[in-house]
């Protein structure tokens, strides 16, 4: 019996030798800080900058980097507010102008101290936001493919053309930052009242208002779609990485709007000065040649885009002011905007 006893407990004993000889490289992985990075899906999924972004980063900071996605911008706000905290959100990347104003309202965010920045001068009004840094920015447009229709437009009362009925993919403004950025568009370039009168005639050009720009680029890459409302970048991407040369930009009349990305540190973080290292990178020229390349949006630092298939892009006409509407004002728009939504609808 005493036998036995000891040749149990010997067992027993290399079990949890062996146990722990296999545990123990796991726990001293598990014991690194995780910096946890809120981000839209196309930014952190696998095409886009945030896994570079991330192997980067680990090389040098002692930590691991946890990703957690919000499938737009709008989308990306609402998650934060539920469960950031409980999530333990410690830097939020993906904001546009629309959204700096909610945001602020919503929860505190730590301010940053960066220095002085070599951004292109059309970013420094971006800069005044003490809380959020802009890290990309982009014009953006109606995409087409050529010779899918017979006259292209070149206004915005060209898109109310009978050809393009139920043809043109939108999103939604209430979910998607592409989609405030268009509605936002129509105000400033025909004025309120004229613009929701014409608002009301683009539903019936609408084939859908998606909740996100990916679903809406899927519809028209499906070509469920002659139009999309995307950046001026998005046919450089099919020809960059598929080697296709049948996508078009269009040009318009009115000065196309600039949607501004930006980065900001929640007061709530749990690893406070990795995130800020995190923006640090972001804003170096390696990082800033990844979101480039990856993202496929014009960098706000200098050095970065010359000499790339980016600059001549960056020429297009756009507005002139920068403007970060309050979440008052972004709710009033929102508000007639689905006032009218419903109209079509019913």
């Amino acid at each position: 019996m005493k036998h036995f006893i000891l040749f149990i407990a010997v067992v027993f004993l290399g079990l949890f030798l062996a146990v722990l000889n296999k545990t123990e490289p796991g726990a001293t992985s598990s014991s690194l800080p995780t910096l946890r990075v809120f981000g839209y899906a196309s930014f952190t999924g696998r095409w886009g900058p945030g896994p570079l972004l991330k192997e980067q980063f680990e090389k040098n900071c002692k930590c691991k980097v946890e990703f957690i996605e919000g499938s737009d911008s709008g989308i990306l706000l609402q998650r934060l507010k539920i469960e950031g905290e409980s999530l333990g959100a410690d830097l939020v990347i993906g904001l546009d102008q629309f959204d700096l104003s909610k945001a602020t309202s919503e929860q505190p965010w730590r301010k940053l101290s960066l220095g002085q920045l070599n951004v292109y001068d059309s970013v420094k009004p971006a800069l005044a936001n003490s809380f959020f840094v802009p890290y990309d920015w982009g014009a953006l447009t109606f995409v087409a493919r050529k010779d899918d229709l017979n006259r292209l437009p070149g206004s915005l009362d060209d898109l109310l053309d009978p050809e393009l009925a139920k043809k043109i993919a939108f999103e939604d403004p209430r979910t998607s930052s592409p989609g405030m950025q268009f509605l936002y568009w129509v105000i400033r370039s025909k004025g309120e009242e004229e613009g929701f009168k014409y608002l009301q005639k683009i539903m019936g050009q609408a084939h859908s208002f998606s909740p996100t720009w990916s679903t809406a680029y899927g519809l028209f890459t499906n070509k469920q779609t002659k139009l999309v409302y995307s950046y001026v970048t998005s046919p450089l991407y099919h020809e960059i990485e598929e080697k296709r040369k049948d996508y078009l930009a269009l040009t318009f009349a009115e000065p196309l709007p600039v949607q501004f990305e930006f980065v900001g540190i929640p007061e709530f973080c749990r690893h406070c000065d990795l995130a800020e290292q995190f923006i640090n990178l972001m804003l170096s020229q390696e990082g800033q040649k990844i979101i480039m390349e990856k993202n496929y949006m014009f960098p706000v630092m200098k050095g970065v885009m010359e000499n790339s298939a980016f600059e001549p892009l960056m020429k297009v006409k756009t507005m002139e002011t920068f403007d970060a509407l309050s979440s008052g004002e972004v709710d009033r728009l929102l508000k007639r905007w689905t006032e009218i939504r419903r109209g079509d609808l019913n």
